[in-house]
């Protein structure tokens, strides 16, 4: 950091120029994983709250699959144009609009009697919280430059721990006979207090280098579709992209399965499936916390392919195992491979266009839609040929990845 020969009082002095700077950027750190720590805690809260939901507004299994489809269509058209946005000066605007979107929809849906105010609820907190936290996902990206893995791994660990005290915060309320609205207007009450310190702080430029020729100035509007077209020619964050959608094959999509396979073919009762998805989310957060500390001393490419690897071998055990409580133990133990996926390919993904984070974010939105592809493939397969032969498109993840990512990180 500093020259061989500098002098000790010149060193002192520099010291204390960068610690105003350094305690800034710390702050602002806190202030992200809080955002993201908010918006899984959010997620857990709605998720558990949605059979109370459907039951109070009287909805109909087709009106819910159009409350939790339509806004994500809908977000898929708004969402790459506010995550362009992001990479001009009006990112900050942007971050406290959107919180203040999701605000507002959180109150909506608070005080919803019927189904087209809960979808305008669903509607509006869609792209806000992509504005309000997946722009603050990229600001700590660019903040940290070189250490993207790093951060995505505390990014993760602060929402894995909002997603594991999202439901049990709600079982708290309708124990003491709260029922469920009184949640979502505490989560607006928290999202204004993060909005407020979003408001009070200093955002950083689109990536802070100590020399002014590696800084990146934000992009003016008319910079912004070409811009665009040069990541869109960059090979190597086309590759990342498409290692981080085959990854969610046992990640989103084995979660979201998980528990109709327990249910439907390892024949566990409601009760004990709802056991084994919190001891789920408490090896997530575990997983993800041990994953700190981790990164700073293993190279993030070697941990993915070899945890892939072995996810290769423990995935098929857990299909193939004959008895129901190995199948649960394999089940978990699933998680504890997929270590490192996600915070590092897409800290990868963010390296390839140092200071152009929201550009990234914009594609990726874009190449999510594969996502909800691959949901839709294994549910149909299931449909064709059962439940258990889908599982097994799952596998095509950890092999992907330990074909196709490099054995050592290379400079695009």
């Amino acid at each position: 950091m500093f020259g061989r020969y500098v002098s000790k009082p010149s060193r002192k002095a520099g010291f204390w120029q960068r610690l105003p700077l350094l305690q800034g950027a710390f702050r602002l750190t806190v202030l992200f994983l809080f955002i993201e720590f908010f918006d899984e805690l959010h997620y857990g809260v709605q998720t558990a709250a949605l059979p109370a939901l459907r039951s109070d507004l009287g909805l109909s299994y087709a009106q819910m699959g159009v409350l939790l489809g339509l806004p994500g269509v809908l977000n898929a058209l708004i969402e790459p144009v506010v995550m362009l946005l992001g990479d001009t000066r009006f990112r900050k605007g942007l971050v406290v609009g959107g919180g203040l979107a999701v605000c507002l929809a959180l109150l909506i849906l608070a005080g919803a009697q019927s189904f087209p105010v809960a979808l305008l609820a669903f509607v509006i907190a869609y792209p806000a919280s992509g504005a309000f936290v997946t722009l603050s996902q990229a600001t700590l990206m660019d903040q940290n430059p070189g250490r993207q893995s790093q951060m995505m791994a505390r990014w993760s660990a602060a929402g894995s721990l909002g997603n594991l005290l999202g439901p049990l915060l709600l079982a708290g309320g309708f124990a003491l006979g709260w029922g469920w609205r009184w949640a979502f207007v505490t989560l607006a009450g928290l999202a204004l207090l993060l909005v407020t310190g979003t408001l009070l702080s200093r955002f950083p430029g689109q990536q802070t280098h100590e020399s002014p020729e590696e800084r990146v100035e934000p992009l003016h509007l008319k910079e912004l579709l070409p811009n665009l077209r040069q990541a869109v020619r960059q090979p190597g964050l086309m590759r990342w992209f498409g290692l981080l959608e085959m990854s969610d094959l046992l990640l989103d999509v084995y979660t979201s399965y998980l528990a109709l396979y327990l249910a439907d073919v390892v024949g566990l009762s409601k009760a004990q499936v709802g056991l084994a998805l919190s001891g789920l989310m408490l090896i997530s957060l575990a997983a993800d916390l041990l994953l700190i500390p981790l990164l700073e001393r293993v190279q993030g490419l070697k941990l993915v392919r070899a945890t892939a690897g072995l996810a290769c071998l423990v995935y098929p055990a857990m299909l193939l195992a004959p008895w129901p409580g190995v199948q649960v133990g394999l089940a978990l133990l699933v998680r504890c491979t997929t270590l490192g996926w996600y915070p590092v390919l897409q800290g990868e993904a963010y390296a390839c266009l140092p200071g152009r984070s929201g550009t990234v974010m914009a594609m990726h939105a874009v190449i999510s839609v594969v996502s909800m592809s691959l949901v839709w493939l294994v549910g149909w397969t299931a449909t064709q040929a059962g439940l258990p032969a889908a599982m097994w498109l799952l596998l095509l993840g950890p092999v992907t990845l330990v074909a196709f990512i490099p054995k050592v990180r290379r400079v695009e």
